[in-house]
């Protein structure tokens, strides 16, 4: 009762960890007050029988509970107590029950986010799980609002003007579509909001994306140094093999030496090797001897 109180039952009950005592979460956090009243007796008893005769039966110990059975919350509640709990869903997400209607909606995923170019276009939609608002150094109102889709979570800046729009149109609780355009500088990608929309209305809503090819990462092959004509037939087998599999992942070429590892060939410029290679290229290599990849 020290440790297992009632706050950690709660919390338990909460992210689902108890429902294999057959019953629901409701059930356990609408009777706590119950159960933390048998834990009290149950300190209590173990108190009362220490150091006596029938101390160490388990059965003099033993305090019985009875529960009424009561129907578990709906998905959406579950998945609050998740989220309150554990801080990230389990049992489900809490846009699985739109999926139809997103599947109608030209969309962009936040893990997609990397592969859009600048000056794109694109419909964010998520479920606003949290709005914070803040003060500019002008003393304009903004919010930054956290919101949630189906691969993780994406924030984006609102404006005094949308702060108003989103409590005076749309419900919270609903999932929401963000019309954007997208700008990039570097590795910072910035949204400004172009329309709120709900889903009915995104369904409607074309949007122009460029599609930025993903720099994968390098291959790096390395080839033992072996002295007369074995090394630069091994080059010239290596150099063929790669012409013939090319891809899109760049690579490095290093020599080994018994006194050191000399780079040939670096990734961010291929300078006489101007291309790429595939993946498959890793299983080939192995046939050739003394080449090895890197890891």
């Amino acid at each position: 009762g020290s440790k297992v109180n009632k706050r950690v039952i709660e919390a338990l009950a909460k992210s689902g960890a108890l429902t294999s005592f057959g019953y629901s979460r409701r059930a356990i956090l609408e009777q706590i007050e119950a159960i933390g009243d048998k834990v009290k007796d149950a300190m209590q008893l173990k108190k009362q029988t220490t150091n006596s005769l029938f101390g160490e039966d388990e059965e003099m110990l033993r305090v019985e509970i009875e529960l009424e059975r009561l129907p578990e919350y709906d998905q959406k509640e579950v998945l609050e107590l998740e989220k309150a709990s554990l801080g990230f869903y389990v049992s489900g997400h809490p846009l699985d029950s739109y999926r139809e209607q997103l599947d109608k909606i030209n969309y962009t995923l936040s893990s997609e986010l990397d592969e859009i170019g600048d000056g794109s276009q694109a419909i964010i939609v998520g479920k606003i799980e949290e709005i914070t608002e803040k003060i500019s150094k002008k003393g304009n109102k903004f919010g930054i609002a956290n919101i949630l889709d189906l691969h993780g979570n994406i924030e984006i800046m609102l404006f005094e003007n949308r702060l108003k729009e989103l409590e005076e149109k749309f419900d919270l609780d609903e999932p929401i579509a963000f019309k954007v355009r997208i700008s990039k500088d570097g590795d910072f990608t910035r949204m400004n909001i172009l329309k709120i929309e709900s889903l009915d209305d995104a369904k409607k809503e074309k949007v122009k994306i460029k599609h930025v090819e993903k720099e994968l990462d390098p291959i790096h092959i390395a080839v033992e140094y072996q002295e007369e004509n074995k090394g630069a037939y091994k080059i010239e087998e290596l150099y063929n093999l790669l012409v013939q599999n090319q891809g899109k992942h760049r690579f490095t070429l290093s020599l080994l030496t018994k006194l050191k590892t000399l780079n040939l060939l670096r990734a961010q410029n291929n300078e006489f090797m101007d291309f790429k290679i595939s993946e498959n290229v890793k299983e080939k290599i192995d046939a050739i001897e003394g080449v090895h990849i890197i890891e």
